[in-house]
């Protein structure tokens, strides 16, 4: 009997749900990426822009966690951190060509993931705290969070 691991699934889901965003957003036209109304305010440039940041802040968390880093980025307790987080990230990137935004949002996807391919079962499943810390939530949660559910989440706007 096969069984799957977590890692596994994780690595199946993310190569997946990163792969619709790609084929969702890029048969879009060049105007259409950049229209804003996407979601809200933001066009779609904006929102790989914003996935982008939270791979960078998840890949500032990873490094915390399995190297013992100092964060740069600062702690996440409250949905108005989030909030805060996301008008920065907005208005530090609308400006941003189009061409920027492609190639980072798919460097981080070859960075994140390089860096969860090296971690193992164990440290998937470690206790994760730094921000949020009442959530209890597990190293696996916070990577899902931050890359599979995050793409979903932003995909089905897209799909309207």
């Amino acid at each position: 009997m096969n069984v799957v691991s977590p890692k596994s699934m994780l690595l199946a889901e993310f190569e997946q749900e990163w792969a619709n965003i790609e084929r969702t957003c890029f048969c879009l036209t060049t105007d259409d990426l950049v229209k804003p109304g996407a979601q809200g305010e933001w066009s779609v440039k904006d929102t790989l822009a914003h996935l982008s940041a939270w791979e960078k802040y998840l890949l500032d968390r990873l490094g915390y966690v399995i190297n013992g880093q100092a964060p740069l980025y600062p702690v996440m307790t409250s949905m108005e951190d989030v909030d805060r987080f996301n008008a920065q990230v907005y208005a530090e990137n609308k400006d941003r060509p189009l061409v920027s935004v492609v190639i980072e949002f798919r460097n981080l996807y070859q960075g994140v993931m390089t860096v969860l391919e090296t971690l193992d079962e164990g440290q998937l499943k470690q206790p994760y705290a730094y921000d949020f810390p009442d959530d209890a939530l597990t190293l696996l949660q916070l990577i899902r969070a931050n890359t599979c559910e995050h793409y979903r989440e932003h995909c089905i706007a897209f799909d309207r």
